[in-house]
């Protein structure tokens, strides 16, 4: 009977770099990553990875800088996304017979992968979290590569999505924690068609040894023994709320404790949030009510186009009021419609969070 293996890839919108809040926020990595974008990659593999770990004793400078140089060096290939993309199927990966076959072919793609991405320095996660994985081998680390599911769309409360990413786990001082190579070096915007834009290299933080707590937001792993977390399910995940993948490293859900809230006509959802940023105003939309977008483009030539606030809109603006104290954020909502089925919290009318409702309507 054929297999095929299911190639990895996913759709990322423009990450921005954060300072992270990670297990190893303590450390001072200013050293290995400057040394980390220095080294160039010649031919051999092996000779990159034993270049770069050279001047470091400790496993944990020895992990960084790999996915430091990987960050640096290689660009996601977006251009290959969207050629699969509008296809609407996976790309061409092998085929075999038995296990045997199949093992030898796996490791022969994966090799090939590895090679493209070091070659082209380009890749999407697949390759990203290969090469992380084989260059800590090298280095004489133990690196995981995990696939997965991650909540990158609003739409995704209350489902887990689909399998279409990877990234890693490593082990440092015989402990494993978790990172993502492919969000961490940079981003694409999407167009309104949902095609993925110019790669913008962007190094983040936040996906360096996040937080097992933390990462398990929009990342599930399809063996949930690598969410380093008890008791963590495939529902759990898919009962977190939507995070706006910029301001994740940034935003701490305090209540409500899930991103499905379950109430009833009349109820008062009680909002608390923490915030690590700023903001003057706060709206909530709904599939009853959306905030009008202020900004329309006039064209002023020949493809040319200028940015202009529209006074209407502004006017019809609706606003939430908030009390603040230190980081911590807290407002309500009124359910006085039971045809609502979500709410989107926006910040400067940025749409930060997303949450689904379920209304009780038995006793309506």
């Amino acid at each position: 009977m054929n297999k095929k293996k299911r190639f990895i890839i996913f759709i990322f919108i423009l990450l921005l770099p954060i300072i992270s809040f990670s297990q190893k926020a303590e450390s001072d990595f200013s050293l290995v990553d400057s040394f980390a974008t220095t080294v160039k990659y010649k031919s051999n593999l092996s000779e990159l990875t034993n270049e770069l770990v050279k001047p470091f004793s400790t496993e944990l400078d020895k992990a960084r800088v790999i996915f430091r140089w990987i960050t640096e060096n290689i660009q996601y290939d977006f251009k290959y996304y969207n050629k699969y993309r509008i296809k609407g199927v996976d790309p061409p990966t092998f085929k075999c017979k038995n296990e045997q076959e199949c093992e030898a072919k796996r490791v022969a793609y994966e090799e090939k992968c590895i090679e493209k991405a070091v070659k082209n320095n380009k890749a999407v996660c697949l390759g990203y979290a290969l090469l992380y994985k084989k260059m800590c081998e090298i280095a004489g680390l133990k690196a995981e590569f995990l696939a997965g599911y991650v909540r990158s769309e609003p739409y995704q409360v209350g489902t887990a999505g689909i399998l279409d990413h990877a990234w890693n786990a490593v082990r440092i001082d015989s402990v494993y924690y978790l990172l993502d190579v492919t969000w961490a070096a940079g981003g694409c915007a999407k167009d309104e068609d949902g095609n993925l834009l110019n790669f913008q290299k962007g190094f983040n933080d936040y996906y360096w040894l996040t937080p097992a707590d933390q990462f398990a937001r929009n990342h599930f792993p399809q063996n949930n023994k690598w969410t380093l977390l008890p008791n963590y399910t495939k529902d759990s995940f898919a009962a977190n709320p939507y995070y706006l993948p910029g301001e994740i490293q940034h935003i701490k859900l305090i209540s409500p404790r899930s991103g499905i809230i379950a109430v009833k006509k009349g109820d008062t959802i009680h909002f608390k949030v923490e915030y690590k940023g700023y903001f003057k105003d706060l709206q909530i939309n709904s599939n009853l009510f959306r905030n009008p977008d202020i900004w329309v483009f006039d064209e002023v030539g020949k493809g040319n186009k200028v940015r202009r606030m529209d006074s209407l809109a502004l006017k019809k603006q609706k606003y939430i009021n908030y009390t603040v104290n230190g980081r911590i954020y807290e407002f309500q909502y009124v359910i006085t419609d039971p045809s609502v089925y979500y709410l989107e919290v926006l910040f400067d009318r940025k749409r930060m969070l997303r949450f689904k409702i379920n209304v009780d309507k038995s006793g309506l």
